[in-house]
C-alpha cells in the first residue's frame, strides 16, 4: 500500500538542509524524509578542504572556505534560534571550525544522521503530473561509493544545494594573454602563496576586502579593483591601493577604467557566485539570469510547482535564523496550515514587487540582497507559520556590526557582544591576542 505520509526530499546537507531536517523529523507521523548530500560529511560550505578543483569522486569541490576565515556576523545573532552556540566568553566572530563543530553538534542533538544519505549525488529531479493533477517528483541519485543509481518518488523537494560553488567569472578583454596565476575566491585557501607578489583582486564585497587584507600581509603590492562609487573606507595596509574596475589586460599589464595601469603577477576574482541547479529537469524551467532565480514566490516557493522549494536565495541576511523560519514556513504549506495564493496571484504579487524594486533603482541581480527588507520578510513568514520571529535585539546587534564595519573593516571583528534580553545587548572592544 502506498504511504499516506508526505515524502520530502532535501538536496544538500549544509545548514539549510540540516534545519529543514530538524523540523521535519518532529512530525514523522505526517512526513517521511530523506536528505541527499554528495560529500562524505555534513556542513556544506563550512567544511574546509585544501582541495580547490575536484574532490575524491572527481566532482567540483563544493566549499569555498579559506583557511583563516572568521565569521562576518557575531555568533550571538548567527546561531540557529533553538540551538544556541555554547558561550565560552570567547570572541563573537568565530573561526569557521567553530561553526563546523556547531553543525555537527546540531545534527547529533536532533538525531539527523539516520535520515541523511552521504556520498550521494542527485542526478535528476523531474516532475510528473498524476491524472488527478497532483505533481510528484522522480529523483534519480547515485551512490558515489557503489556507483549504483536509484530513482525514487517524492511528494515535495527542498533545494538546499548552496550557492558558493560556481564562481561568477566576468569577461575581461585580453584575459587570455595574462601569464600569471588566476583563481576565483572559491579556490582561495591561504595567503602565503602570494609572498613577494603583486596581486590584483577584482571585487570589493566582503570576501574581496577580507582576502585583500589577508594577502597584503605577504604580497609586495595589492590592487583592489572595484566599481563602487566611493573607495572602500578602511584602514588597510599601505601596500593596498584601490583602483576602478579592469578595462582590459595585455600580458601582465592591467589597464583600469581610469586609464591607469599596473604590472600584476597574480589575479583573484572576488566577483560572487552563480546559482546553479544542474540536476533540475528542463521541464521545471528555472531561470537564473543575472543571478536572479525565477519564478520563485517569497524567495522560497516555485510558483508553478508549489511543492518545490528553493532555500538560500536571499543575500545580505542572517542566514541561519532565516533558514529556521523558512523551514517552518515550508512545513506549514505542506501541512496545509498555510494556504498559498493561486499561481496567477503569486505571479501578480511577485511582478508588482519586482517592478517596485526596479523602479527604486535596484538592479535585477541585487533584488535578492534583502538588507533592510530582511526584517519584514522574517516577520511575514513567521506570522504565516505561527512561529516566533527574531527578537528586536538581533536587528540592533546587526545594525551595530554594520556601523563598526563601515567605520573600519580591519577591526570590526574585535567587538564582543552579549545579549541581555530580547531588547538589549552590551558590547565591548577587545584587541586581538
Amino acid at each position: 500500500m502506498p504511504s499516506s505520509k508526505t515524502r520530502i526530499a532535501v538536496i544538500g546537507g549544509g545548514v539549510a538542509g540540516l534545519v529543514v531536517a530538524r523540523h521535519t523529523i518532529t512530525k514523522l507521523d505526517t512526513f517521511s524524509f530523506t536528505l541527499f548530500e554528495q560529500t562524505d560529511q555534513i556542513g556544506g560550505t563550512w567544511v574546509y578542504t585544501d582541495e580547490t578543483n575536484t574532490d575524491k569522486h572527481g566532482l567540483p569541490v563544493h566549499s569555498s572556505m579559506y583557511k583563516n576565515l572568521r565569521t562576518n556576523l557575531p555568533r550571538e545573532i548567527m546561531q540557529i534560534p533553538d540551538f544556541p552556540l555554547e558561550n565560552d566568553e570567547g570572541p563573537s566572530f568565530v573561526h569557521h571550525t567553530v561553526i563546523r563543530e556547531y553543525l555537527r553538534d546540531y545534527a547529533k542533538h536532533f538525531n539527523l544522521h539516520s535520515y541523511i544519505k552521504l556520498n550521494t549525488l542527485v542526478k535528476l529531479v523531474e516532475p510528473e503530473t498524476l491524472p488527478n493533477g497532483q505533481t510528484i517528483w522522480m529523483i534519480t541519485y547515485k551512490d558515489l561509493e557503489t556507483k549504483v543509481e536509484t530513482t525514487k518518488t517524492f511528494d515535495a523537494v527542498v533545494l538546499c544545494n548552496g550557492h558558493y560553488t560556481v564562481g561568477h567569472i566576468p569577461r575581461i578583454p585580453g584575459i587570455e594573454s595574462f601569464p600569471g596565476g588566476r583563481i576565483h575566491s572559491h579556490q582561495y585557501r591561504v595567503p602565503e602563496v602570494y609572498a613577494r607578489k603583486t596581486v590584483c583582486i577584482l571585487g570589493a564585497s566582503w570576501s574581496g576586502i577580507d582576502i585583500a587584507i589577508e594577502v597584503s600581509q605577504y604580497a609586495d603590492k595589492v590592487y583592489l579593483s572595484h566599481n563602487l562609487p566611493e573607495p572602500v573606507d578602511s584602514e588597510m595596509s599601505k601596500n593596498v591601493e584601490q583602483r576602478p574596475g579592469i578595462q582590459s589586460i595585455k600580458g601582465k599589464k592591467f589597464i583600469f577604467r581610469d586609464g591607469t595601469t599596473a604590472e600584476v603577477d597574480n589575479f583573484i576574482y572576488c566577483t560572487g557566485y552563480r546559482f546553479t541547479y544542474p540536476f533540475m529537469s528542463p521541464k521545471v524551467q528555472m531561470r537564473t539570469d543575472e543571478n536572479h532565480v525565477e519564478p520563485i514566490y517569497k524567495h522560497l516557493v516555485h510558483m508553478n510547482y508549489p511543492n518545490l522549494f528553493v532555500m538560500g536565495l536571499p543575500g545580505i541576511v542572517i542566514p541561519f535564523p532565516m533558514f529556521h523560519i523558512q523551514a517552518q514556513y515550508i512545513l506549514g504549506i505542506l501541512e496545509a496550515r498555510i494556504k498559498l495564493p493561486s499561481t496567477e496571484q503569486m505571479y501578480e504579487e511577485y511582478e508588482t514587487e519586482k517592478k517596485t524594486l526596479l523602479d527604486q533603482g535596484i538592479p535585477l541581480r541585487h533584488i535578492i540582497k534583502l538588507k533592510e527588507r530582511q526584517w519584514a520578510y522574517y516577520d511575514e513568514l513567521a506570522a504565516c507559520a505561527n512561529v516566533p520571529s527574531l527578537p528586536p535585539v538581533i536587528k540592533k546587534i546587526y545594525d551595530h556590526v554594520n556601523q563598526m564595519r563601515e567605520l573600519d573593516f580591519t577591526t570590526y571583528k574585535n567587538y564582543q557582544y552579549h545579549i541581555i534580553d530580547d531588547e538589549n545587548f552590551v558590547v565591548c572592544y577587545s584587541k586581538p591576542c
